[in-house]
């Protein structure tokens, strides 16, 4: 059985998309919907050959996301299949409304489809605007017959409250189930807060009603500080796929360029305490287990899979990726001493010493400048 070694989040920088939903994380952002396609500096072969699993240690869980519609980047599928050729699972987040690119990756051979995932965003009301709801169920039926693994899931939002069991009914008739729900954070205050003007009670009572292990478990840490050592940076990383450039996750510590030297060792950049106010991507970060002894949670049966008639296995995810995605890094890596991880906590703090500093010269500079310019 394959077992998960690493756990690789691939930032990809397409800012193109299709939809415009009024949740969207980039939307919020100051800078959003360029248009732009990402730049990318080194081809399929050498990302996938910087990645393999000799260098890495094992096998991992790729998490491929775009700042916009992941399926509109060009040659994408080329750079996936790179990745899957390797051994390594897939996980790729989409809107599900590009089925060109879609049917690329399905024309792989079966092995590489087994260990494919598509966590298929549902934006019901974008799909339903747009005249794509049969598309997008079409597109999900599409990735069961060909033998890879979709799962379903809603991002809660207040317009979407009207239309609750017109999405249930739509649900459980195409994809045999409810979808699975996250939850929407508000980035304009540091993600901190709910994104809803609904009583907390409520915002329960209506998407708890879709009976999702995902919903429960987001809801059980959003808000929740994590306090103990995080093995983010030496378990996972966050790479721009584009450039190479990793840090050890979404607001982690720098870790260099890993595309650029793939011979070298691959950097190990442990997180240790983080400084967040709650782990953003706790459904994914610590059900895998990056912090050891969080949750009995799985990713793969609680957060992603459900059962359905519609499949041959009975269940949204194909067998071997399921018993992948079950697996946890804390499970086959090696743990730290405690003070190998006083050495990295002491390492980390001199690290935001120095970028408060590198921050208070910068508005020095800046200060004097002025001042020059006014005399």
């Amino acid at each position: 059985m394959d077992r998960i070694k690493k756990m690789l989040l691939l930032h990809v920088p397409t800012s193109i998309c299709n939809f415009r939903c009024m949740y969207c994380y980039i939307a919020q952002r100051p800078v959003h919907y360029q248009g732009l396609q990402a730049d990318m500096k080194f081809s399929p072969e050498q990302v996938a050959y910087a990645l393999r699993p000799e260098r890495i240690g094992g096998l991992a869980y790729m998490n491929l996301c775009a700042d916009g519609e992941t399926l509109l980047t060009k040659n994408f599928d080329l750079y996936v299949r790179a990745l899957v050729e390797r051994g390594h699972y897939a996980e790729i987040v989409t809107n599900l409304t590009i089925t060109p690119m879609l049917e690329k990756i399905l024309s792989w051979p079966a092995d590489l489809r087994a260990r494919t995932e598509f966590k298929c965003s549902f934006h019901y009301l974008e799909l339903k605007k747009h005249g794509m709801l049969d598309l997008f169920a079409d597109n999900v039926h599409k990735i069961w017959d060909a033998g890879a693994s979709a799962s379903v899931e809603v991002t809660p939002h207040d317009e979407l409250v009207p239309y609750v069991d017109e999405l249930k009914e739509f649900s459980l008739k195409n994809f045999g189930a409810f979808p699975h729900f996250t939850i929407a954070r508000d980035d304009r205050t540091q993600g901190i807060d709910y994104l809803t003007s609904l009583p907390m009670q409520e915002y329960d009572r209506i998407w708890g009603s879709f009976d999702s292990d995902f919903w429960r478990y987001k809801k059980s840490v959003f808000g929740v500080k994590q306090t103990k050592f995080c093995y983010a940076g030496m378990w996972t990383a966050h790479i721009n796929l584009a450039t190479g450039n990793a840090q050890s996750c979404y607001r982690g510590y720098p870790m260099g360029n890993v595309f650029e030297n793939p011979d070298a060792p691959f950097p190990e950049r442990p997180t240790g305490h983080c400084k967040l106010a709650h782990c953003y991507n706790a459904h994914a970060l610590l059900t895998f287990g990056c912090i050891p002894g969080s949750t009995p949670t799985r990713f793969g049966d609680n957060i992603r899979n459900r059962k359905t008639t519609y499949t041959v296995e009975g269940s949204w995810l194909q067998p071997a990726l399921l018993s992948f995605f079950n697996t946890k890094l804390e499970e086959n890596n090696k743990l730290l001493t405690p003070s190998q991880q006083k050495y990295y906590l002491a390492l980390n703090k001199l690290q935001d010493v120095y970028i408060k500093l590198r921050h208070a010269a910068g508005r020095v500079k800046r200060f004097i400048i002025k001042k020059i310019a006014r005399s």
